[in-house]
């Protein structure tokens, strides 16, 4: 194939898909077009593409016409989303995109549904015999009367994303003043219970089509700064915190680490990318959340080799496959960045 065409959606500051476009930047030995789409003008992410469309809302009838038009126009090869409702429309018209040929990094259907409600995977890590902590869904007044086990975090059980909505509740006073709000407003609840450790991660662990792993990569948070905390709450001499969105941090080399991610995924019946958000203790992962998707930090790990969406384009679209197990460790770390937008 002498040029590659790739679309990226979704491609504003601070997604996974502009991580993507970041991520194939740094292939330098494959003929690539890339091609960008956002809900806005005013995005960061179209001075790294080729060409940029506006679109509109995954949720907006007209999106799908739009998109298969750029899709014509181009004559795309690979897909990739950036963003979760996009995610979703992949995954929900996956036959239309096999018609016209079109390659595409998304797990299975089953995994997807599952990975996107908390409350049935904490569920099913438990079934797998993975520690989660004590959680509960909360739907009612009364499920919040039945809930002893404190501190909590309590958060979206479907639908969040970039840490929205997340609390930390210390006492019963917090958590009925915290979820009737919440429920009013109509969010899903869980509450989670919070895990005491400085030790934070997020792990990949991509596999192919067959579910044969093809690598896996830990990065330990740095917590305690403005990118990457959401909160902090310093009580009883102890501090609190939960992490953005923005990850950064230390890529280690622990391999007890790997193989329990691994064994996640393999459990998971795992069949594509898929991003565990974990604490641990003692060391044993305790995952508070995992992301069937490209990672918020797929720029850093393509940075230390680990480049999963060239894996992809080399193992669906070329026929050669691309195993991910070197890469170099060492710290990483984001900043702020002032971009002219037109």
């Amino acid at each position: 194939m002498d040029n590659i065409n790739i679309l990226v959606t979704g491609i504003g500051g601070g997604s996974h898909g502009e991580q993507v476009v970041k991520s194939i930047r740094l292939i330098d030995d494959l003929d690539i077009t890339l091609i960008g789409t956002d809900v806005t003008n005013k995005t960061t992410g179209k001075r790294l593409v080729d060409f940029f469309y506006k679109v509109p809302y995954a949720s907006d009838p007209s999106y799908s016409d739009k998109l298969f038009d750029i899709i014509e126009k181009h004559k795309v090869h690979f897909v990739f989303h950036g963003s979760e409702p996009e995610l979703k429309f992949i995954s929900e018209n996956r036959e239309l995109f096999e018609q016209k040929k079109i390659k595409h990094p998304l797990n299975s259907q089953e995994v997807i549904q599952l990975c996107m409600d908390k409350h049935k995977t904490f569920k099913a890590l438990g079934d797998l015999g993975i520690n989660v902590g004590r959680y509960k869904k909360i739907d009612s007044s009364e499920d919040i009367r039945n809930i002893d086990f404190f501190p909590l975090v309590l958060k979206p059980s479907t639908g969040s994303g970039g840490s929205a909505n997340v609390h930390i509740c210390f006492d019963r006073e917090d958590l009925e003043l915290t979820a009737n709000y919440m429920l009013k407003y109509g969010v899903d609840l869980i509450a989670q219970e919070y895990v005491h450790s400085d030790e934070e991660y997020t792990i990949g662990v991509s596999s192919d089509s067959n579910g044969n792993i093809l690598g896996a990569i830990a990065i330990k948070r740095v917590l305690g700064n403005s990118l990457s905390t959401r909160i902090k709450i310093k009580r009883d001499d102890k501090l609190y915190m939960i992490s953005t969105g923005i990850s950064q941090g230390e890529i280690v080399n622990n391999e007890t680490l790997l193989i329990q991610a691994k064994k996640i995924a393999s459990g998971l019946r795992s069949v594509g990318p898929l991003n565990i958000q974990c604490r641990v203790v003692e060391e044993q992962l305790v995952p508070f959340e995992i992301n069937p998707r490209l990672s918020g930090t797929t720029s850093l790990r393509a940075m230390a080799g680990y480049n999963e969406p060239k894996s992809m384009i080399l193992t669906q679209l070329l026929g050669r496959k691309q195993t991910l197990d070197q890469y170099e460790y060492g710290t990483i770390l984001r900043t702020i960045e002032e971009v002219p937008v037109d």
